[in-house]
């Protein structure tokens, strides 16, 4: 969470993190009170910066988009943003051969702080049931976007994200690199987890665990 943060306020281009919780955890939006959500198993809960309810991780797929809101003409928009991001992991879906949808906004859809037990317009599907959603933070004219993917069953997950890898300079008209990130910001991400993440309700959040893909227009 410390380093999405890091990303949000100093990088000067647009980065895609892929990253996996170390162990079953929950995240929480930024507004969202920790006594307000289910946690029956007693998960480890942490806070985003993003909004939104409460995320079960452990077993999906977890990355990050941070960008200048200059960098794509729908990133000035939540709404249209939210849409071409979910565009491009629909896109890696299919690419291993799944078919999910879109949810519509003329669906009834009841509202929750579960957020994959109530899904939104625009969330993506699969084989009837939430299957990706995220929130964003926007500051200083930049956007984080937060998402998690369940991993379907029966896909491979380093396959899983070199699809929506594909897929985001699909939709996007971009070019990627992969590159490992220097251990600096890890370390200062550290620092930032300190003072700002580990309080009372952050005992373990997600951990990176992969290489960021830099996008370049």
């Amino acid at each position: 969470m410390a380093l999405d943060e890091l990303l949000l306020r100093e990088v000067q281009h647009p980065v895609l993190r892929f990253y996996f919780a170390s162990q079953p955890s929950l995240s929480v939006g930024y507004s969202t009170h920790p006594g307000n959500i289910a946690n029956p198993q007693n998960l480890p809960v942490c806070r985003r910066l993003t909004g939104g309810g409460a995320v079960e991780h452990g077993r999906d797929l977890l990355f990050s988009l941070a960008a200048d809101k200059m960098d794509d003409v729908s990133f000035a928009s939540v709404r249209l943003s939210y849409l071409k991001i979910h565009e491009a992991v629909k896109w890696g879906l299919e690419a291993l051969g799944k078919k999910p949808r879109f949810y519509r906004c003329d669906e009834s859809l009841p509202r929750g702080s579960d957020c994959f037990a109530f899904p939104i317009a625009s969330d993506l599907a699969l084989d009837g049931r939430k299957i990706a959603g995220g929130a964003q933070k926007r500051s200083a004219g930049r956007l984080l976007h937060q998402e998690s993917v369940k991993i379907p069953p029966g896909a491979d997950a380093e396959a899983l994200i070199l699809q929506i890898q594909k897929g985001f300079q699909h939709i996007f008209k971009m070019e990627g690199t992969s590159v490992e990130m220097d251990p600096e910001w890890f370390l200062r991400a550290k620092r930032l987890a300190a003072e700002h993440y580990e309080q009372p309700l952050a005992a373990a959040g997600p951990d990176a665990a992969e290489p960021a893909l830099l996008m370049q227009a």
